[in-house]
């Protein structure tokens, strides 16, 4: 799914026919495969011949952006065999050039090819083999050739956490409808373009690898050779700009209705955050609603109507779950409960690559988005979570994060300082973290204490995983609607 559209696929496929005396054999799917390049004339006829040596037959498009090489005399060589030629009069990008290959191309499965490559006779055979209705792609591995040569073998899907790093190339094959949902090829960076595009795809299901291996040539004027030996530095910032460019974000919150009246202040502070962020890809809002008053419920809707123009989707999901007790202890259970299912269900509904959790009593400063996704997207390898800082409203000389010592005894924070550190624990008051790198599950005791944060934050650990507190979000903490706890 890509904000609410889903792609379709051809459900007359998965109906079972009548059986009939007549054998009739199954369609072969029309495969095209788009070869985009400019002036890559001395590599051209060796990466047109292997498109049409498939084992499969596929329809070869060559896109060519504006070359002044030998490269048009080249490809019109291959006309006679089938070859698709498109020109164009002007320099426009190899994502531009691909895309217009793309609506030429009649196939039902789209395979891009640099104009420097070569495919092995199977591998659309083997990409194939692995394609379903539901598959938006098929990936695999590439073999470096020509003036080094190297082997980079993609991992099974479950095991790559594409956000982390890209290891789909070019030439995945790729369903059509999946392709266009997602968005096509487009440029943000000038580079990491096969990235920008599996990121966007991926969300409309799941990828599949298969055992094919492009044949990817290295030399000096590949645009790739480029950005490792003369860019080498830049990659750390490619690399977080790319992940918030791709990143979808979803705020989660719990309205319980015990500051009812703080709603409208809440909201707006949430939404000017999110303004500023200023991401290309739409946010949502996923609220549950626990209020159990339909008056209340009223008024949060009318005030979060104003801002639908700031969110792709604003959700007021009834919640009516209660917690009943007789004594503190059960009040504290039965509450560590509630939050775990109800942090549990928020994870399911919403539908972003990062989660942030807002508690409807939390006031997010102006740069709280953008401090936090800037953080949570940084470095080679960026942390799993992030989290803002705010007092704790019952014991308000201690902060709501801190460490766990070697008796797992947590030891709260009394003084957060200026820089950002490492935690053991946070809670869930302003709390953003990547959905696919952090605990599928939130479960509500911590060592048989009912803290649904802590046993989150410690599972995250065990993990091996990272959790950052960012003293530059200095949040408010609302014990009523008038009097902010900062």
């Amino acid at each position: 799914m890509v904000g609410n559209a889903i792609w379709p696929y051809d459900t007359q496929s998965a109906i079972k026919q009548k059986p009939c005396k007549q054998h009739i054999p199954a369609r072969s799917p029309q495969i095209s495969i788009v070869i985009a390049a400019r002036n890559n004339s001395a590599y051209l006829a060796e990466t047109i011949e292997s498109a049409f040596n498939q084992s499969i037959p596929c329809e070869v498009i060559y896109a060519d952006d504006c070359s002044f090489d030998d490269s048009i005399n080249i490809a019109r060589q291959y006309q006679n065999q089938g070859l698709i030629l498109l020109k164009s009069p002007c320099h426009t990008g190899v994502c531009e050039t691909r895309n217009r290959g793309a609506e030429l191309a009649k196939g039902e499965y789209l395979l891009f090819l640099d104009g420097d490559d070569i495919l092995p006779k199977d591998y659309v055979e083997k990409h194939l083999e692995k394609m379903t209705p539901e598959t938006p792609f098929v990936y695999g591995g590439a073999e470096a050739f020509g003036d080094y040569s190297t082997l980079w073998n993609a991992p099974e899907w479950t095991d790559g956490r594409l956000w982390l790093r890209n290891f789909v190339n070019t030439s995945a094959l790729w369903n059509r409808q999946a392709f266009e949902t997602a968005g096509r090829w487009r440029n943000k960076i000038n580079t990491m373009w096969d990235w920008d595009l599996a990121l966007r795809g991926s969300r409309l299901g799941t990828p599949v690898r298969s055992n094919a291996i492009l044949l990817y040539r290295q030399h000096a004027g590949s645009w790739s050779a480029n950005i490792k030996t003369k860019y080498q530095q830049r990659q750390e910032i490619l690399l977080p700009q790319m992940r918030q460019i791709c990143s979808r974000i979803s705020i989660g919150s719990i309205i319980s209705g015990r500051v009812a009246d703080f709603f409208p202040q809440w909201i707006s502070a949430i939404t000017q955050s999110v303004n500023l962020i200023n991401s290309s890809e739409p946010a949502e809002l996923v609220l549950l609603d626990n209020t159990n008053n339909t008056d209340t419920l009223r008024k949060i809707r009318a005030e979060a109507s104003r801002y639908v123009n700031t969110f792709e989707t604003i959700r007021i999901l009834p919640y009516p779950s209660s917690v009943t007790f007789s004594n503190e202890k059960e009040r504290r259970d039965q509450t560590a409960r509630f939050m775990a299912r109800a942090c549990n269900r928020l994870r399911v509904e919403m539908r972003g690559d990062i989660h942030w959790l807002i508690e409807d009593d939390i006031l997010v400063p102006l740069e709280a988005g953008v401090n936090l996704i800037s953080n949570l997207t940084a470095d080679w390898v960026p942390p799993n979570a992030v989290s803002g800082c705010y007092r704790n409203r019952h014991t308000e000389t201690q902060f709501v994060g801190g460490q766990f010592d070697d008796h797992h005894v947590v030891k709260a924070f009394s003084d957060i300082g200026n820089e950002t550190r490492a935690v053991d624990y946070c809670g869930t008051g302003c709390l953003m973290y990547w959905k696919d790198r952090t605990p599928r599950y939130w479960n509500s005791h911590y060592r048989n204490i009912p803290a649904h944060d802590w046993e989150w934050c410690s599972q995250l650990k065990s993990l091996d995983g990272v959790l950052l507190m960012l003293p530059s979000v200095h949040c408010g903490h609302a014990k009523s609607t008038n009097e902010i706890l900062y």
